[in-house]
């Protein structure tokens, strides 16, 4: 999974939106590892000199640019948890594998383990439910894990063909997080390339709409009460 500026920029509003509810080091849990894919200017953009001067780069910076298909790209990779370490936020990370060796193993598939239910002040979802086939679950997994207050910052495949097993139509979320506690801060589209930047469009939650090829959708949902999990009805076919 990657963290590219326009996400990094969603995860540093939600961060100064949660210190507004709540003092101290914030907890957050990353489902799959996020790479940090920003060039030292960019972070720089974003965070004062001072902090990115902090942030160690990875030995194996290499070889992570060239698994996001930038094997020619020769800058440094700066580690995502000292970031957040930096920003007062402890991050721990999930995952099916160990991709960066550090990876607590939960399959997202079934119900989220007891101990990380309620917890976390943000989850971050950069593009891991839709690798997941019980992808209802899977999502259900990354609302689960909030506390109350906590924020849901997740990015998703809305026309990226076999990007993963689905794409998610934006109909999902207000259908989704508003039956369950949950109110939607943001939602953007966003056509991907790693290579030239993200640019963002608009999506229509409801109603039909044709979206650009390779696009992917970004969402800052707030937990504001807990309440029993069920399954939506889409808004379409609810009686009124």
């Amino acid at each position: 999974m990657a963290i590219e500026m326009q996400f990094l920029s969603l995860i540093k509003q939600v961060i100064d939106l949660r210190r507004k509810t709540k003092a101290g080091e914030l907890s957050a849990l990353c489902l799959g590892y996020p790479d940090l894919l920003l060039t030292k200017k960019g972070l720089e953009s974003l965070f004062s000199a001072d902090v990115v001067a902090k942030i160690p780069s990875r030995a194996d910076a290499e070889k992570i640019w060239a698994w996001h298909g930038l094997k020619d790209f020769k800058q440094p990779l700066y580690d995502t948890m000292a970031l957040f370490a930096e920003l007062g936020v402890k991050a721990e990370v999930t995952d099916i594998v160990a991709a960066r060796g550090m990876e607590r193993i939960v399959d997202l598939n079934v119900p989220l383990p007891p101990d990380l239910e309620d917890r976390f002040d943000l989850v971050i979802d950069t593009g891991t439910c839709e690798h997941c086939f019980n992808v209802a679950q899977a999502f259900l997994n990354s609302c689960a894990a909030l506390a109350v207050g906590g924020f849901l910052v997740h990015a998703a495949p809305l026309t990226r063909v076999n990007h993963g097993f689905w794409n998610f139509s934006p109909t999902v979320y207000p259908d989704f997080l508003g039956d369950n506690g949950f109110k939607v801060h943001y939602m953007s589209g966003m056509i991907c390339n790693l290579a030239q930047g993200f640019q963002p469009f608009e999506v229509q939650p409801f109603n039909r709409f044709s979206a650009p090829a390779d696009a992917a959708i970004f969402v800052v949902a707030e937990r504001l009460e807990k309440r029993a999990f069920k399954w939506p009805v889409q808004r379409k076919y609810r009686s009124a």
